[in-house]
């Protein structure tokens, strides 16, 4: 009778041992599933040195098992963007040519690193002063799209000719004061907007400043606009691209009409 139950409990034992075997198997066949299960990763296409605006044309998507993804591991293009479709991260060190690119090794826009990461191949960044009214109410945000019309006074035979006409159209804004596009209110904007004291060195009156990106060639013209006359932006739709041929307005052609 002993001996039955002595079996018995062996028996019990032995199952029980199993099926702890047999789950412990299973969680490390799981493990090593979700182990192996694969991710999509941006790698460098080449080498991408510091300091360069990292876009979709310098990497490839390439699947990786889950246990060799690199912590911020970049997974898509669109971790590249901000929200207007800009390319706005940059790297802070070399990345070499197949490595995984990580958030880690890349910068966004911002007071410490500088706007240059945002200007599009080309361009130049020009800062403009706007008012109230010539900077449609302080509304421009970084990242819209501007026209930039300006207006000069000339001498024809002795009389004053006021003269406006639209000198760019589609311009892009990467910047509004400080506030570079890409990156978060800056802290005297979310003062103004009542969202945090402001520091007492920005408590002094500033002139709002516009940064426009522009072609070299524009930026001789806008700032030779701004020596001789008056400059004006006029706010776009969000995606409007249209860019139609406007004249010259004279005085003359307001009293004619």
């Amino acid at each position: 009778m002993q001996n039955r139950k002595v079996i018995l409990i062996a028996a019990v034992f032995g199952v029980l041992a199993v099926l702890l075997v047999q789950v412990f198997l299973s969680n490390i066949e799981k493990k090593y599933k979700v182990g192996a299960e694969p991710v999509n990763v941006l790698i460098a296409k080449g080498y991408i040195s510091e300091g360069t605006l990292v876009t979709e044309y310098m990497v490839d998507t390439k699947p990786f098992p889950r246990n060799f993804v690199s912590p911020g591991a970049v997974t898509s293009i669109k971790q590249l963007m901000n929200e207007q479709g800009m390319y706005i991260n940059a790297t802070l060190v070399p990345i070499l040519e197949g490595e995984q690119v990580t958030s880690t090794k890349l910068v966004q826009p911002g007071k410490e690193t500088g706007m240059s990461i945002v200007i599009p191949e080309g361009y130049r960044a020009v800062s403009i002063a706007v008012t109230d009214i010539t900077g449609v109410a302080r509304l421009i945000k970084p990242g819209d799209r501007v026209d930039v019309i300006g207006t000069s006074e000339f001498m024809v035979k002795h009389r004053p000719m006021v003269r406006s006409f639209t000198a760019f159209q589609n311009v892009l804004v990467l910047a509004y004061n400080q506030n570079i596009m890409g990156t978060v209110i800056a802290p005297e904007k979310k003062a103004e907007q009542g969202m945090g004291e402001m520091p007492e060195d920005d408590k002094q009156e500033k002139i709002p400043t516009v940064t426009l990106s522009l072609t070299p060639n524009q930026a001789q013209k806008i700032t030779h606009l701004v020596r001789i006359g008056e400059i004006q932006l006029s706010l776009r739709p969000i995606g409007e691209k249209a860019t139609p041929e406007l004249s010259v307005i004279d005085t003359e052609d307001l009293l004619n009409n």
